[in-house]
């Protein structure tokens, strides 16, 4: 099967769904079986849209520092890299030791880990609040996922139905 012009591919697998909430078309093509399990999946591989929130306008302005030299771009990206990992477990810490409302004023976590990480750290250099001195995370699992509000969220994750059909085509 070929996808695009220039590359072809084995045998793949198609699955094709409606969001039934604002009826968007959702297209997958894997070399793995598909199922409806697939959509979630790849709902998670989404959830990279807010890291790169974080690496454009919400933390670091990269497009701002204008770099065109291929290895300070590398130096810069591994830079921003492990400071990311430690903002980001710092933004677990406030979360688990309850005081994410110091610094995300949202009742629910609207906030990634990373701003909220972020938002602690600046201001512990103003107030003297204490910064975490080593990275750890105990799971990948996100305890509390970021939600803008529970409403929301609701009307998001129990709304959303996908419908299964399936075709199987014998091509010799």
């Amino acid at each position: 099967m070929r996808i695009h012009k220039g590359e072809f591919y084995g045998k793949v697998h198609v699955i094709i769904g409606r969001n039934n909430l604002n009826s968007e078309l959702w297209a997958i093509i894997s070399n793995e079986k598909t199922t409806l399990k697939t959509f979630a999946e790849y709902r998670l591989r989404f959830d990279i849209e807010e890291n790169f929130l974080d690496d454009q306008s919400g933390g670091w302005n990269v497009q701002r520092s204008m770099i065109r030299d291929v290895c300070a771009l590398s130096r810069l990206w591994f830079i921003l890299a492990v400071t990311t990992l430690y903002v980001s477990a710092q933004g677990v810490a406030v979360v688990d030791s309850g005081k994410r409302r110091w610094v995300d004023t949202h009742w629910f976590r609207g906030n990634s880990y990373f701003r909220i990480g972020w938002d602690w750290v600046k201001a512990a250099l103003l107030n003297g609040w204490k910064l975490i001195r080593s990275v750890t995370f105990s799971s990948n699992q996100d305890p509390t996922p970021a939600m803008a509000s529970l409403q929301q969220h609701k009307q998001r994750f129990y709304q959303l139905e996908f419908q299964v059909r399936t075709y199987s085509y014998n091509i010799s």
